[in-house]
């Protein structure tokens, strides 16, 4: 996202060395600004050439005049000579309306005297003085025209000017009209850089080299001052690049102002006295500011609590992620990873029992949904919450839970046996998670004289150790006396399961002894 903002500040151009005019190709030069100031507002000849006189303003000298330190050119060439001194400038972008030069010439004049009229130098005042009334005052005036023909020929250097006349109305063509600045900067994290990038475009669309630019960022806060101004000068391409330090998470506004930008209006100041010629500032330069928004990636924090820590398999489990980040809308994700054998073995690594995922905003705790564990150990949540353009993704491993097994053991009973037989039933344990050892209780109740008493009273019972889940044989007892005898099997609670007992008394866990 960027926006784009110009100021103008009419300014001249300093004096430096000498132009040099080379046979093969016309070099113009192009001057820095200075500020302007007026001491008066009357006119004198500044630099370019005699010529003869016609009683107009464009008679007696083709080039630059001055009015204090702010050089000017003639724009109403027909008018009488100016003796009576000027108004203030006023800015325009059509300088003569419906009658005269369009718009178009008006930018491209303007755009002439910006980057050409501002240097002190007698072939270029004069080239710039042609140009502009090429543009501004029709058809007689051009280049070619019946009145700027013999102007130009009564230069000191009739060809080099013609060649520079020809060289700025092309320049001016290609390149006159608004200068447009635009900043793009890339993403950072907190303590890294801002990397940005400043390009500056003309009329024409073209890249503008030469021109300075600085750079500033105010983060705001005493703790985190303003970066910057950081200054560079733009390329051939019409880019300048930059580096800040990127201290604080957030978006901050990156300021670019670029400066000694040809002006596209035309700055005009008029006569002081009716009848009198009018003239156009050279060398008005204006300020050119453009600013985006850059994100600057910082830390998240992320702490988790499991709610319940001890679960029962079949009932929910759940993790409290409590957030702090930039308070953006987005998504945190909650995996239950596990089972493992002993707490110590627990990590978020591999396969996990559900994932789940919650929409989270501004700073806070977040209940995530819940996950129902299909079996027991030892789990830990593992909450993942993504990053936003101005965070970086956080993730967590914490929060132990325990979930127990529901353990299960049933009893197969032979149906008859003997008196003095030794008998024994198959015991099934299921339901223990990785296995045992567990010890499980295999007990026998009678003798009774019907079914129907059974599971109460006198009973022997034995326990063997087994290595987890299975079908086994208990061991054996001696059944002396007819009745009925009835089987029970038990298997204590353990650290990762309940303990259960195998029904008693129903069919298949009664053995008749006949």
């Amino acid at each position: 996202m960027s926006r784009t903002d110009t100021s103008c500040r009419p300014v001249t151009a300093p004096r430096s060395a000498a132009l040099a005019v080379l046979l093969v190709l016309a070099v113009l030069v192009v001057p820095p600004s200075e500020a302007a100031a007026a001491a008066d507002d009357t006119a004198e000849r500044w630099s370019g050439y005699r010529i003869p006189g016609n009683g107009r303003a464009s008679g007696g000298w083709i080039g630059a005049y001055r009015v204090g330190d702010t050089p000017v050119y003639v724009v109403t060439p027909g008018r009488k000579p100016n003796r009576a001194g000027f108004r203030p400038a006023r800015t325009t972008d059509d300088l003569s309306g419906r009658k005269g030069a369009t718009p178009r010439e008006t930018e491209r004049a303007a755009w002439v005297l910006s980057k050409y009229g501002g240097y002190k130098d007698p072939v270029q005042a004069a080239a710039v003085d042609a140009a502009v009334l090429h543009l501004l005052a029709g058809s007689a005036w051009q280049l070619g025209g019946v009145r700027g023909a013999p102007r130009v020929r009564a230069s000191g250097d009739p060809a080099t000017v013609r060649r520079f006349v020809r060289l700025m109305l092309r320049q001016s063509r290609a390149s006159a009209g608004s200068y447009h600045a635009s900043v793009s900067a890339g993403a950072a994290d907190v303590g890294g850089v801002t990397s940005v990038t400043v390009r500056v475009t003309d009329g024409g669309g073209g890249p503008v080299a030469g021109l300075p630019v600085s750079v500033t960022s105010p983060d705001g806060g005493p703790s985190t001052p303003a970066a910057g101004p950081i200054e560079a000068v733009t390329g051939d391409d019409g880019r300048a690049q930059v580096r800040l330090v990127a201290p604080k998470a957030g978006w901050r506004t990156v300021t670019a102002e670029v400066r000694q930008v040809p002006d596209h209006r035309l700055h005009v100041r008029g006569p002081d006295r009716k009848g009198q010629a009018a003239v156009a500032e050279a060398g008005a330069r204006r300020t050119v500011v453009a600013s985006t928004l850059a994100a600057v990636r910082g830390p998240q924090t992320l702490t988790l609590a499991a709610d319940p820590s001890l679960v029962v398999v079949g009932a929910p489990a759940r993790v409290v992620a409590t957030i702090g980040g930039d308070g953006t809308r987005r998504t945190a994700t909650a995996s239950l990873q596990g089972p493992f054998a002993s707490a110590t073995a627990v990590n978020c690594a591999g396969a996990s029992a559900g994932q789940v995922s919650a929409s989270v905003a501004g700073d806070g705790a977040y209940a995530l949904p819940s996950i129902t564990p299909s079996g027991g150990g030892y789990f830990a949540w593992r909450v993942a919450v993504d990053g936003t353009e101005t965070s970086l993704p956080v993730t967590a491993c914490d929060a132990p839970v325990k979930v127990r097994a529901r353990s299960a053991v049933s009893v197969a009973a032979p149906a008859t046996a003997a008196p003095f037989d030794v008998i024994s039933a198959q015991v099934t344990v299921t339901g223990l998670p990785f296995g045992g050892p567990v010890d499980v209780t295999t007990a026998l109740y009678g003798p009774y004289a019907t079914a129907g008493e059974a599971c109460t009273g006198n009973h022997r019972e034995v326990t063997q150790r087994r290595p987890g889940n299975g079908t086994f044989s208990s061991l054996s007892f001696q059944v002396e006396q007819s009745g009925w005898y009835a089987w029970l099997a038990s298997v204590p609670e353990g650290d990762l399961w309940l303990g259960s007992t195998s029904a008693c008394g129903v069919v298949g866990t009664l053995t008749q002894v006949l």
